[in-house]
């Protein structure tokens, strides 16, 4: 007859597996491919709005400049809501409350109406809020790879893809964030140019990781194409861009339009990862 003892280590020996293996694959009620997906557009989301208030101040007061603000700012505060009540951890949710702190500040700045004063401020501030939503997207992404762990190496490097597909969205419209403040705070050129030029590099070396990368369908190539092609005539003009040298119109277009191409192969990626 068993021991006593040896009962207890069988029972909790169960007990443990049966834990490990109900652990829970999703964040709250969504896919973890989904989460990181929607934080990691919080990021483009921070930078998107900085740069729309920076080009009204600038006096280009566009009626889609002004519905991209808008829209912007109520995708942002909504995403946020979602992400807060499907978080389960201490550690995340601990995320999403320095995340909520800098977005009061930042919304009550970008709700005003457009003033230099203003813009300088967030300038000051729209880094750090990009920081804190890295910050949440790299803690829901180890979070996935730890609740994850019984996925095989595909899963957990579709969710490293995910997120620096989404990043590409982010360095687009702070590509055209630092553009702007370039004209618009010529004191600080020196400091704006250095920027960018971080900005350009980080995001021409992740264009070509994505493009030899194992996950690609047909669909996720031609639109890496059609960003090539779109890249191209910066990446072709660096010099001049980085002074400022381009018309800022097409800037703003060229930089949307990236945007917008890497939301959909960030999309494409999510679908890849369901069907692994």
């Amino acid at each position: 007859m068993k021991s006593k003892k040896t009962i207890n280590l069988i029972l909790c020996a169960f007990f443990c597996v049966g834990t490990m293996l109900s652990q829970s694959k999703s964040y709250g009620k969504i896919p973890y491919t989904k989460a990181v997906n929607i934080s990691g557009k919080q990021r483009m989301l921070s930078q998107k709005m900085a740069k729309s208030y920076l080009l009204l101040t600038k006096g280009i007061s566009d009626d889609e400049i002004k519905r991209e603000l808008n829209s912007s700012k109520f995708i942002f505060s909504k995403q946020l809501e979602i992400l807060s009540a499907n978080a389960e951890t201490s550690a995340i949710k601990l995320y999403i409350k320095n995340v909520e702190k800098l977005w009061y500040k930042f919304k009550k700045l970008i709700d005003t109406p457009p003033s230099r004063k203003n813009s300088a401020q967030i300038m000051e501030l729209n880094s750090r809020l990009l920081n804190t939503c890295d910050e949440l997207v790299k803690n829901i992404e180890a979070k996935a790879n730890y609740d994850s762990r019984f996925f095989d190496n595909d899963n957990k490097e579709l969710v490293k893809i995910i997120n620096m597909s989404g990043k590409q969205r982010m360095l687009s419209q702070r590509l055209c964030l630092y553009y702007t403040a370039l004209s618009l705070f010529p004191d600080k050129k020196s400091e704006y140019v250095k920027e960018l030029s971080d900005i350009f590099n980080e995001f021409d070396d992740v264009i070509g990781y994505l493009l030899i990368n194992g996950y690609n369908t047909t669909s996720s190539e031609e639109e890496l194409g059609a960003v090539m092609e779109l890249w191209e005539k910066f990446q072709s003009d660096k010099n001049n861009f980085l002074t400022g040298k381009h018309e800022l119109e097409d800037v703003f277009y060229s930089t949307n339009d990236l945007t917008t191409r890497f939301n959909k192969i960030t999309g494409i990626y999510e679908v890849v990862a369901k069907n692994y």
